[in-house]
């Protein structure tokens, strides 16, 4: 082959893929969103951020809203499984999940995205819903699971039992502005998870 035909080729072939593109880029989005918010988040400024071609991104997400979802989707609080075997087990190890995960950039980034559809509601309402579908089903199915073994009766209302957990968790997240060591953190996550679980099981 000539030197011609191999520069040809090549050019046929392109760039190789960048494998640490999504990783880059998803870390860009949660930086942007945050400083930004909603009005201020473009394709082109997380291309910046992210030291990628702004091609790149058009070519695989057709909205800036599109690469939000993906982007929490990806960095979810609730991103592990849960299945621990009993009800008070899951819905501690929920807990945890969740007081960890709001702490991090993609957790505050989603309480914003959240303030902003109550603004956008036109923009930002479908990303609202598709985040929270996938994260309620999650959920739920810890729920659902303790009914059909009977730890719960089937009249039971899954929506409030979820809602006082995440909610607590929530408001913990947001007022307690902790600071402390990660190690005695998950200590003292976990000792609260038991504490607020077993209040809402007591109630139910």
């Amino acid at each position: 082959m000539t030197d011609e035909s191999t520069d040809e080729a090549r050019s046929r072939r392109g760039r190789p893929r960048d494998p640490d593109l999504e990783d880059r880029v998803y870390d860009a989005v949660l930086e942007v969103y945050w400083e930004k918010g909603w009005s201020g988040f473009t394709l082109d400024a997380v291309a910046r951020r992210a030291s990628v071609g702004r091609a790149a991104l058009y070519r695989r997400w057709e909205s800036k809203g599109a690469l939000v979802v993906d982007a929490l989707e990806a960095r979810s609080p609730l991103a592990t499984p849960i299945d621990l075997g009993n009800l008070r087990a899951d819905l501690v190890e929920l807990a945890v999940q969740l007081l960890q995960g709001y702490r991090g950039t993609a957790g505050l980034v989603s309480l914003r995205v959240a303030l902003d559809a109550r603004v956008h509601p036109d923009l930002l309402g479908r990303m609202m819903e598709t985040l929270n579908k996938s994260r309620l089903v999650a959920a739920r199915l810890i729920v659902h699971r303790a009914q059909k073994r009977g730890e719960l009766p089937e009249s039971a209302d899954t929506t409030r039992v979820l809602e006082l957990v995440t909610g607590a968790v929530l408001s913990h997240v947001i007022f307690s502005h902790r600071i402390d060591g990660a190690d005695r953190g998950d200590t003292e996550d976990r000792v609260y998870a038991e504490s607020l679980v077993d209040a809402v099981l007591g109630g139910v």
